[in-house]
């Protein structure tokens, strides 16, 4: 007579016996090492012992992915901390995939591309309008922002980023000009 593999109890005669790896067990006795439920569907082997699904996910989690919270089984791209599918890794203002060798910028901690990050979230240049990149050196004083080379005296247009300035009205003048 046979006996179980886990509690060493025999078998009665016409019990149901469950069967994994060659060894049998009481359905009751082939349990889930950590909640000690008995395992009726997918499990994984585990320091000679056994987890169920839920508390194998609980144990080693898998990634998800920061926009449709699925698990990631494949490559997938990290980027500010969060994982992504390749194909959820999209621009957070056009919603176009943005490939992982591609300049990003973050806007509100999602992902943007570069063409909608300079065209609708940039700050922008008092001086010469364009955008300001996430990667530029830049000045703000009075909620206004520069370019470092663009900031530059009103009256004689020489650069004054590290140099003492002044503001007259809505001039900002040079130690020079004053």
């Amino acid at each position: 007579m046979s006996v179980c593999t886990k509690c060493t109890n025999a078998f009665p005669a016409g019990s149901r016996i469950t069967e994994f790896d060659g060894k049998q067990y009481h359905p009751e006795c082939f349990a889930c090492a950590d909640c000690q439920k008995a395992i009726t569907s997918q499990f994984y082997p585990f320091n000679n012992d056994y987890l169920c699904a839920a508390c194998h996910e609980t144990r080693f989690p898998r990634k998800r992915c920061a926009k449709c919270s699925s698990v990631i089984t494949s490559a997938g791209i990290t980027f500010a901390g969060a994982s992504y599918h390749a194909a959820c890794f999209a621009c957070v203002t056009c919603k176009q995939p943005i490939s992982a060798q591609s300049k990003i910028s973050l806007v509100d901690g999602q992902p943007c591309c570069v063409n909608c990050y300079e065209d609708k979230h940039a700050k922008r240049c008092s001086r010469c309008q364009k955008a300001i990149l996430a990667d530029v050196e830049y000045l703000e004083f009075e909620d206004k922002y520069w370019h470092k080379e663009c900031f530059t005296c009103s009256k004689c247009q020489k650069c004054i980023a590290e140099e003492s300035f002044y503001q007259d009205g809505n001039l900002i003048l040079c130690k020079d000009c004053i």
